[in-house]
């Protein structure tokens, strides 16, 4: 039996711009359907597909449903409508997608076809050309239409290969092979946890750029090679809205050829309402998302040196649209090192070796400017808000309880090594920081320096800058020299309790003790 809003769900999911894949999933199922009803489970799944997609991606042979021996298949064939689109020929192999429900509802999808597309669109009198193809692609998952994400999938890729070229650049991406995986379930307060990893194994590309010199005369060519021995993917999304967000997605599909004639006619009407409502929905979005991504022996090279990184990270995490969202980020780099003819050999001890920072931002309220956004847009008006609603909007980004934190960071070489932290407020309307910073082996770095100085004089000036540093920092029991930085609400700015600069000046309020028009009096006339 075709269940409506379950198919669907895979439809649109199967659509979207980043399907979610993760485990093996189990053998596909039985279509448990005798071969005479094939053709009627056909027609019947597009009828339930286009009271999402409407007809015409099917009109247009963007889909098309076919009777497949395990149950159904969907085709995806992009290639006439890219060709439309892009006013020249657009290769695209179809996309086979086998279906099969499966008797708890979910439906087994599974494809083998690798993707395989060309292009060389002609823009501006000069031709581009576009290559993406893979070797190999498989891709088995269980889809859950009661979650709207696959409860579990797996996609591997061999020999992914990308090319693109125009008149003044070309680029060559290769990538040995790749796999994705995903897992969703549902959440106990709503919605759906889902999680994914994706990694990629032997990544090289290569970039070559010609500039012309002037007309008449040859162009001058530069590239570079960037490559990577893995780079590793992963994320968590907590209380993920599919549900809600598929739901918005059809609405804005079914009433895409409205909006295409006569946006703002459209808006207007019955789909107006109905997309604040969807939109109300959608929100918070989730109730956490965490993500990582790693590089593993990245190395870069071109003319000017060669830069390798051991090892690169960065984290993400990210609240959803409320009362107490926020964000932050982490990175770092180590085993850095830089080779290259046009670095003088002194500075080989003063390059970074390894690198790490992070910052934070929470207590901002998102929620109460989204509500509010949402309640006062009026799509019958030009602008939809009103001057006073943005300013109400506006106001309603309260960032008094925001708060800022530079997490603790450090930079450190062979000469020496530093590390900081802070922290940033806003107090009446005003921002407030405060930052520390520590460092270790600052003299070795001054000798450094120095020695290189004897032969380069413009670098007494960098001495001279940290030798006053090195003056208003503060000794510590390891050896270490620190300074804390505050920046007060009222303008006023200390290093180690010692003020550098005083408070502004506070302007009189207007009027406070002279007529408008008065001007102070000149001391001659005194």
């Amino acid at each position: 039996m075709v269940r409506h809003r379950l198919v669907s769900a895979f439809a649109l999911t199967l659509l979207a711009p980043a399907p979610a894949p993760a485990q093996t999933p189990a053998a596909v199922a039985s279509a448990g359907s005798e071969a005479a009803k094939v053709p009627e489970a056909v027609a019947a799944l597009r009828r339930t597909l286009e009271t999402y997609l409407t007809a015409v991606p099917f009109e247009r042979g963007l889909l098309r449903l076919e009777a497949d021996s395990t149950g159904q298949r969907l085709v995806i064939d992009p290639a006439p409508l890219l060709t439309d689109l892009a006013g020249s020929a657009v290769q695209f192999r179809p996309l086979r997608y086998r279906l099969a429900e499966r008797p708890d509802g979910d439906w087994d999808v599974s494809s083998d076809d690798a993707i395989e597309v060309e292009a060389a669109p002609t823009v501006e009198g000069r031709t581009q050309t576009f290559l993406y193809r893979q070797d190999s692609q498989s891709f088995r998952g269980v889809f859950s239409p009661a979650l709207a994400a696959f409860s579990q999938g797996e996609l591997r890729a061999e020999g992914t290969r990308n090319e693109q070229r125009d008149a003044l650049s070309s680029s060559v991406a290769a990538i040995r092979s790749t796999s994705f995986t995903t897992s969703a379930r549902a959440n106990a307060a709503g919605g759906a946890d889902v999680e994914f990893r994706q990694s990629y194994d032997g990544f090289q590309q290569t970039t070559t750029v010609q500039v012309p010199q002037g007309e008449g005369t040859p162009f001058s060519s530069f590239g570079f090679d960037v490559a990577a021995t893995g780079v590793r993917s992963e994320g968590r999304a907590e209380g993920v809205r599919t549900v809600a967000i598929r739901d918005l997605y059809a609405l804005v599909l079914r009433n895409a050829a409205a909006l295409e004639a006569d946006p703002k006619g459209a808006l207007a009407g019955p789909f107006g309402a109905e997309l604040k409502t969807a939109l109300r929905e959608v929100l918070p979005l989730w109730a956490g998302l965490t993500g990582s991504t790693s590089a593993e022996a990245f190395h870069v090279s071109s003319l000017y040196g060669d830069l390798t990184i051991g090892q690169a990270r960065q984290d993400l995490r990210f609240s959803g649209i409320g009362r107490d969202a926020g964000f932050d980020i982490d990175m770092a780099l180590s085993g850095i090192d830089v080779a290259s003819a046009f670095l003088p050999s002194w500075s080989a001890t003063l390059l970074p070796d390894e690198l790490t920072f992070g910052f934070a931002i929470s207590g901002l309220d998102l929620a109460a400017p989204a509500d509010l956004a949402l309640r006062e847009v009026d799509f019958r008006q030009d602008p939809p808000l009103s001057p006073e609603a943005q300013a109400r909007v506006t106001a309603a980004f309260n960032l008094e309880n925001m708060r800022s934190v530079l997490k603790p960071g450090s930079i450190r070489a062979r000469d020496y090594d530093i590390a900081f932290s802070g922290a940033f407020t806003v107090q009446d309307s005003k921002p407030e920081a405060r930052i520390a910073v520590d460092v270790g082996g600052l003299d070795q770095a001054l000798t450094t320096l120095q020695a290189a100085a004897a032969t380069q004089p413009e670098l007494y000036q960098a001495v001279g800058v940290i030798q006053f540093a090195k003056g208003i920092g503060r000794p510590r029991d390891d050896g270490r020299l620190e300074w804390i930085v505050e920046a007060m609400a009222d303008g006023s700015v200390t290093v180690n309790g010692t003020m550098l600069k005083g408070p502004d000046p506070v302007a009189p309020p207007p009027g406070d003790g002279a007529l408008e028009g008065d001007t102070p009096p000149d001391a001659t006339d005194l």
